[in-house]
């Protein structure tokens, strides 16, 4: 990619950063994103002052349910200084956020890591390595405190549906449902 065409590139990126940095409107957080490149499921959702690899944003892939809180940055590459780049060259390596995971405020996910579905990582933690799925990771460097056991509302028989696919059951209701009490 000739210099120009590089500038070009990174000033759109920048600016569609910018305005879904701000946006007031979630779901616009979201399009501005993927109109940088960014790979981002449905029902996904981004907070305000998200940084998302301003280089290599089709990198970086948040799925499904995904939610990434105020204040985070994802990266997708990285490098050394000058003086270093012969120990540290650059790197690109793709980020993947799993389907129903979470993202707490000012987490810091590095290149060539994955999120695990329905994973939390908690604020202010920096994620270096891949975390499972259903684990909760915390700290800095982040790391697996708790695994998360049972459904989810997002699978059959998870603690919303019992296998039916109902969201909406409520079970202090349930026998009066079917001719209890």
């Amino acid at each position: 990619m000739s210099q120009s065409r590089f500038v070009l590139f990174f000033l759109k990126n920048w600016f569609l950063e910018r305005l879904a940095s701000f946006c007031p409107v979630p779901s616009w957080r979201v399009v501005f994103h993927r109109w940088r490149g960014v790979r981002i499921g449905e029902n996904a959702y981004i907070g305000y002052g998200v940084i998302i690899d301003r280089v290599y944003p089709e990198m970086v892939t948040i799925e499904d349910f995904a939610v990434v809180a105020d204040r985070c940055i994802i990266t997708a590459h990285g490098c050394g200084s000058i003086p270093l780049q012969h120990l540290y060259p650059r790197q690109v390596k793709p980020v993947r956020i799993g389907r129903g995971a979470w993202l707490s405020p000012a987490c810091i996910v590095i290149m060539g890591v994955e999120i695990g579905e329905l994973s939390v990582i908690g604020t202010g933690a920096v994620v270096t390595r891949s975390i499972p799925p259903k684990s909760v990771a915390v700290g800095v460097p982040a790391k697996v405190i708790k695994t998360l056991e049972g459904g989810t509302l997002l699978e059959p028989g998870g603690p919303a549906g019992g296998g039916d696919g109902s969201r909406n059951r409520n079970p202090s209701v349930e026998g009066k449902e079917h001719g209890g009490e």
